[in-house]
Protein backbone atom coordinates (compact mmCIF):
# COMPACT_ATOMS: atom_id res chain seq x y z
CA UNK A 1 0.00 0.00 0.00
CA UNK A 2 1.47 3.36 -1.12
CA UNK A 3 1.83 6.00 1.56
CA UNK A 4 0.09 9.29 1.04
CA UNK A 5 2.30 12.05 -0.42
CA UNK A 6 2.61 14.79 2.12
CA UNK A 7 3.29 18.29 0.85
CA UNK A 8 6.33 20.01 2.36
CA UNK A 9 5.40 22.61 4.94
CA UNK A 10 5.33 26.33 4.09
CA UNK A 11 4.45 28.34 1.00
CA UNK A 12 6.50 26.19 -1.36
CA UNK A 13 4.64 23.10 -0.23
CA UNK A 14 1.26 24.69 -0.74
CA UNK A 15 2.32 25.90 -4.22
CA UNK A 16 3.47 22.42 -5.24
CA UNK A 17 0.21 20.95 -4.02
CA UNK A 18 -1.80 23.42 -6.13
CA UNK A 19 0.32 22.67 -9.19
CA UNK A 20 -0.24 18.92 -8.77
CA UNK A 21 -3.96 19.36 -8.41
CA UNK A 22 -4.22 21.59 -11.50
CA UNK A 23 -1.50 20.10 -13.66
CA UNK A 24 -3.91 19.17 -16.45
CA UNK A 25 -5.44 22.67 -16.55
CA UNK A 26 -2.02 24.34 -16.53
CA UNK A 27 -0.78 22.09 -19.33
CA UNK A 28 -3.84 22.88 -21.45
CA UNK A 29 -3.35 26.62 -20.84
CA UNK A 30 0.33 26.42 -21.82
CA UNK A 31 -0.55 24.51 -25.00
CA UNK A 32 -3.26 27.02 -25.90
CA UNK A 33 -0.89 29.96 -25.34
CA UNK A 34 1.81 28.35 -27.51
CA UNK A 35 -0.65 27.75 -30.35
CA UNK A 36 -1.91 31.33 -30.04
CA UNK A 37 1.64 32.73 -30.07
CA UNK A 38 2.62 30.68 -33.14
CA UNK A 39 -0.56 31.72 -34.94
CA UNK A 40 0.06 35.36 -34.04
CA UNK A 41 3.64 35.30 -35.28
CA UNK A 42 2.63 33.44 -38.44
CA UNK A 43 -0.12 35.93 -39.29
CA UNK A 44 1.99 39.07 -38.86
CA UNK A 45 2.62 41.21 -41.98
CA UNK A 46 6.11 39.86 -42.48
CA UNK A 47 6.74 41.68 -45.75
CA UNK A 48 6.13 45.01 -43.99
CA UNK A 49 8.20 44.01 -40.96
CA UNK A 50 11.09 42.87 -43.18
CA UNK A 51 10.93 46.04 -45.26
CA UNK A 52 11.00 48.12 -42.07
CA UNK A 53 14.00 46.18 -40.74
CA UNK A 54 15.91 46.79 -43.98
CA UNK A 55 14.97 50.47 -43.88
CA UNK A 56 16.36 50.81 -40.35
CA UNK A 57 19.53 48.84 -41.16
CA UNK A 58 20.32 50.90 -44.28
CA UNK A 59 19.06 54.30 -43.10
CA UNK A 60 22.45 55.99 -43.53
CA UNK A 61 23.96 53.67 -46.11
CA UNK A 62 24.68 54.78 -49.70
CA UNK A 63 22.63 51.86 -51.08
CA UNK A 64 19.02 50.73 -51.48
CA UNK A 65 17.94 47.14 -50.74
CA UNK A 66 14.88 45.48 -52.28
CA UNK A 67 13.62 41.89 -52.52
CA UNK A 68 11.16 39.81 -54.55
CA UNK A 69 9.65 37.75 -51.72
CA UNK A 70 10.10 37.03 -48.03
CA UNK A 71 8.90 34.29 -45.70
CA UNK A 72 9.21 33.54 -42.01
CA UNK A 73 12.18 31.38 -41.05
CA UNK A 74 11.07 29.69 -37.82
CA UNK A 75 11.62 30.67 -35.12
CA UNK A 76 13.41 34.02 -35.31
CA UNK A 77 14.14 35.19 -38.80
CA UNK A 78 13.23 35.82 -42.42
CA UNK A 79 14.24 34.21 -45.68
CA UNK A 80 14.50 36.56 -48.66
CA UNK A 81 14.67 35.60 -52.33
CA UNK A 82 16.16 37.73 -55.11
CA UNK A 83 17.54 40.41 -52.79
CA UNK A 84 19.00 43.33 -54.79
CA UNK A 85 21.51 45.97 -53.64
CA UNK A 86 21.49 49.21 -55.67
CA UNK A 87 23.68 52.31 -55.08
CA UNK A 88 21.75 55.46 -54.27
CA UNK A 89 21.04 57.33 -57.49
CA UNK A 90 21.61 54.29 -59.72
CA UNK A 91 18.97 52.30 -61.56
CA UNK A 92 20.71 48.92 -61.84
CA UNK A 93 21.73 46.74 -58.86
CA UNK A 94 25.41 46.00 -58.28
CA UNK A 95 24.63 42.75 -56.41
CA UNK A 96 21.81 40.20 -56.54
CA UNK A 97 21.60 37.56 -53.82
CA UNK A 98 19.62 34.42 -54.71
CA UNK A 99 18.62 33.62 -51.14
CA UNK A 100 19.35 35.35 -47.83
CA UNK A 101 18.30 34.27 -44.36
CA UNK A 102 18.38 36.93 -41.63
CA UNK A 103 17.97 35.88 -38.02
CA UNK A 104 17.49 38.26 -35.09
CA UNK A 105 16.77 37.77 -31.37
CA UNK A 106 13.15 36.63 -30.90
CA UNK A 107 12.35 39.69 -28.78
CA UNK A 108 13.52 41.99 -31.57
CA UNK A 109 11.32 40.11 -34.05
CA UNK A 110 8.24 40.76 -31.89
CA UNK A 111 9.04 44.39 -31.01
CA UNK A 112 10.63 45.56 -34.28
CA UNK A 113 13.75 46.81 -32.44
CA UNK A 114 16.43 45.39 -34.74
CA UNK A 115 19.94 45.96 -33.36
CA UNK A 116 21.77 42.79 -34.37
CA UNK A 117 21.38 39.98 -36.86
CA UNK A 118 23.05 36.91 -38.33
CA UNK A 119 22.90 36.39 -42.09
CA UNK A 120 23.64 33.51 -44.43
CA UNK A 121 22.65 32.63 -47.96
CA UNK A 122 23.58 31.77 -51.53
CA UNK A 123 24.68 33.95 -54.42
CA UNK A 124 26.54 33.58 -57.73
CA UNK A 125 27.06 29.86 -57.22
CA UNK A 126 28.62 30.24 -53.75
CA UNK A 127 27.50 30.83 -50.19
CA UNK A 128 28.15 33.36 -47.43
CA UNK A 129 27.76 33.84 -43.70
CA UNK A 130 28.03 36.97 -41.58
CA UNK A 131 26.66 39.17 -38.83
CA UNK A 132 25.87 42.84 -38.19
CA UNK A 133 25.42 44.78 -34.96
CA UNK A 134 24.18 48.32 -34.28
CA UNK A 135 25.38 50.26 -31.21
CA UNK A 136 24.26 53.87 -31.05
CA UNK A 137 25.29 55.53 -34.32
CA UNK A 138 27.90 52.87 -35.07
CA UNK A 139 27.50 49.66 -37.01
CA UNK A 140 29.89 46.74 -37.22
CA UNK A 141 29.80 43.50 -39.13
CA UNK A 142 31.67 40.65 -40.74
CA UNK A 143 31.17 38.56 -43.86
CA UNK A 144 32.77 35.38 -45.19
CA UNK A 145 31.91 34.37 -48.75
CA UNK A 146 33.12 31.20 -50.44
CA UNK A 147 33.22 29.97 -54.06
CA UNK A 148 31.67 33.10 -55.59
CA UNK A 149 31.66 33.02 -59.42
CA UNK A 150 33.11 36.27 -60.73
CA UNK A 151 31.51 36.16 -64.19
CA UNK A 152 27.93 36.93 -63.02
CA UNK A 153 29.08 38.89 -59.96
CA UNK A 154 31.12 41.41 -61.98
CA UNK A 155 28.89 41.52 -65.06
CA UNK A 156 27.27 44.86 -64.01
CA UNK A 157 30.74 46.43 -63.73
CA UNK A 158 32.45 45.05 -66.85
CA UNK A 159 31.28 46.53 -70.18
CA UNK A 160 30.33 43.85 -72.74
CA UNK A 161 31.67 41.84 -74.41
CA UNK A 162 34.28 41.73 -71.65
CA UNK A 163 34.21 38.94 -69.09
CA UNK A 164 36.06 38.32 -65.85
CA UNK A 165 35.95 34.66 -64.86
CA UNK A 166 37.14 32.82 -61.78
CA UNK A 167 36.07 31.77 -58.31
CA UNK A 168 36.63 34.00 -55.27
CA UNK A 169 36.70 33.74 -51.49
CA UNK A 170 36.18 36.98 -49.57
CA UNK A 171 36.59 37.82 -45.88
CA UNK A 172 35.42 41.23 -44.69
CA UNK A 173 35.25 42.96 -41.30
CA UNK A 174 34.03 46.57 -41.14
CA UNK A 175 32.79 49.10 -38.61
CA UNK A 176 31.53 52.65 -39.12
CA UNK A 177 28.57 55.01 -38.95
CA UNK A 178 27.42 54.17 -42.49
CA UNK A 179 27.21 57.78 -43.67
CA UNK A 180 30.12 57.85 -46.10
CA UNK A 181 32.90 55.64 -47.44
CA UNK A 182 35.27 57.69 -45.23
CA UNK A 183 33.72 56.63 -41.93
CA UNK A 184 34.64 52.93 -41.97
CA UNK A 185 37.50 50.84 -40.63
CA UNK A 186 38.27 47.17 -40.97
CA UNK A 187 40.10 44.44 -42.88
CA UNK A 188 39.56 42.78 -46.25
CA UNK A 189 41.16 39.66 -47.71
CA UNK A 190 40.49 38.18 -51.14
CA UNK A 191 41.60 34.98 -52.84
CA UNK A 192 40.73 34.20 -56.47
CA UNK A 193 41.26 30.92 -58.27
CA UNK A 194 41.57 30.55 -62.06
CA UNK A 195 41.14 34.26 -62.82
CA UNK A 196 40.70 34.98 -66.54
CA UNK A 197 40.20 38.33 -68.29
CA UNK A 198 38.55 38.01 -71.69
CA UNK A 199 38.01 41.05 -73.95
CA UNK A 200 38.14 43.46 -71.01
CA UNK A 201 38.50 47.17 -71.79
CA UNK A 202 39.64 49.98 -69.49
CA UNK A 203 38.67 53.51 -70.57
CA UNK A 204 38.22 52.26 -74.13
CA UNK A 205 41.58 50.46 -74.24
CA UNK A 206 41.36 46.72 -74.86
CA UNK A 207 43.50 44.71 -72.44
CA UNK A 208 45.22 41.52 -73.58
CA UNK A 209 43.46 38.36 -72.49
CA UNK A 210 45.13 37.16 -69.30
CA UNK A 211 44.84 34.24 -66.91
CA UNK A 212 46.19 33.67 -63.40
CA UNK A 213 45.92 30.41 -61.45
CA UNK A 214 45.84 32.30 -58.14
CA UNK A 215 45.38 35.91 -57.07
CA UNK A 216 45.62 37.13 -53.47
CA UNK A 217 44.96 40.51 -51.88
CA UNK A 218 44.85 41.96 -48.37
CA UNK A 219 43.83 45.48 -47.37
CA UNK A 220 43.00 47.54 -44.31
CA UNK A 221 40.45 50.36 -44.16
CA UNK A 222 40.69 53.17 -41.63
CA UNK A 223 39.22 56.67 -41.69
CA UNK A 224 39.33 57.82 -45.32
CA UNK A 225 42.17 55.55 -46.39
CA UNK A 226 42.41 52.06 -47.79
CA UNK A 227 45.85 50.58 -47.30
CA UNK A 228 46.55 47.91 -49.88
CA UNK A 229 48.97 45.69 -48.00
CA UNK A 230 49.47 43.23 -50.82
CA UNK A 231 48.13 42.30 -54.24
CA UNK A 232 49.78 39.42 -56.06
CA UNK A 233 48.95 37.78 -59.38
CA UNK A 234 51.28 35.42 -61.23
CA UNK A 235 50.56 33.72 -64.55
CA UNK A 236 52.47 32.27 -67.47
CA UNK A 237 52.50 35.60 -69.33
CA UNK A 238 52.55 38.18 -66.53
CA UNK A 239 53.59 38.66 -62.93
CA UNK A 240 51.99 41.56 -61.07
CA UNK A 241 52.41 42.95 -57.54
CA UNK A 242 51.04 46.14 -55.96
CA UNK A 243 50.82 47.89 -52.60
CA UNK A 244 50.11 51.37 -51.31
CA UNK A 245 47.23 53.66 -50.35
CA UNK A 246 43.89 54.72 -51.78
CA UNK A 247 42.33 57.91 -50.39
CA UNK A 248 38.62 57.09 -50.43
CA UNK A 249 35.99 59.48 -51.76
CA UNK A 250 32.20 59.19 -51.53
CA UNK A 251 32.23 58.71 -55.31
CA UNK A 252 34.60 55.73 -55.49
CA UNK A 253 35.86 56.43 -59.05
CA UNK A 254 37.23 59.73 -57.70
CA UNK A 255 39.30 58.03 -54.98
CA UNK A 256 42.96 59.12 -55.11
CA UNK A 257 45.66 56.52 -55.83
CA UNK A 258 49.14 56.31 -54.38
CA UNK A 259 50.34 52.83 -55.35
CA UNK A 260 53.59 51.11 -56.12
CA UNK A 261 53.44 48.23 -58.58
CA UNK A 262 55.76 45.75 -60.24
CA UNK A 263 54.97 44.33 -63.69
CA UNK A 264 57.12 41.55 -65.14
CA UNK A 265 56.54 40.31 -68.70
CA UNK A 266 58.64 37.32 -69.86
CA UNK A 267 60.45 37.47 -73.21
CA UNK A 268 58.18 34.78 -74.70
CA UNK A 269 54.94 36.59 -73.81
CA UNK A 270 52.27 37.01 -76.53
CA UNK A 271 52.76 40.02 -78.85
CA UNK A 272 49.66 41.82 -77.51
CA UNK A 273 51.04 41.70 -73.98
CA UNK A 274 54.47 42.90 -75.12
CA UNK A 275 52.76 45.81 -76.84
CA UNK A 276 51.01 46.82 -73.61
CA UNK A 277 54.22 46.50 -71.60
CA UNK A 278 55.85 48.79 -74.16
CA UNK A 279 53.39 51.52 -73.19
CA UNK A 280 54.70 51.55 -69.62
CA UNK A 281 57.34 54.14 -68.68
CA UNK A 282 60.79 53.10 -69.90
CA UNK A 283 63.30 51.64 -67.49
CA UNK A 284 67.06 51.44 -67.92
CA UNK A 285 68.56 47.97 -68.55
CA UNK A 286 68.84 46.11 -65.25
CA UNK A 287 66.46 48.51 -63.48
CA UNK A 288 63.55 46.68 -61.78
CA UNK A 289 60.16 47.04 -63.52
CA UNK A 290 58.65 49.03 -60.66
CA UNK A 291 56.21 51.89 -61.21
CA UNK A 292 54.04 54.32 -59.25
CA UNK A 293 50.34 54.80 -59.90
CA UNK A 294 48.86 58.23 -59.17
CA UNK A 295 45.67 60.01 -60.16
CA UNK A 296 42.25 58.51 -59.43
CA UNK A 297 40.57 55.16 -59.96
CA UNK A 298 38.70 56.67 -62.91
CA UNK A 299 41.88 58.23 -64.39
CA UNK A 300 45.05 56.49 -63.16
CA UNK A 301 48.48 57.76 -64.18
CA UNK A 302 51.47 55.38 -64.31
CA UNK A 303 54.97 56.77 -63.80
Amino acid sequence: MRPDVTAPPGRLGRLLAVLRERAELIGFAAFTFTVFLVALVWSLPHDLIAARAIEVATANAPVRVAFRSVELAIPNGYRFTDLRVTPTGASQPVATLSEVSVRVPLGALLTGNFRQAVVDGRTYGGDFHGWVRLAGDRASGALDARSIRLDPALAPLVPPPGRVQGTADLSLQLAGDGRTTQSSEGDVTLAVRDLALDQVSVRGFRLPDLSFPEVGAAAQVFDARLQLKELRAAGDDLRFEASGDVLLRDQLPQSVLNLRMTVEVPPDAPPALKLVSGLLPKRDPGEPPTYTVKGTIAAPVVR
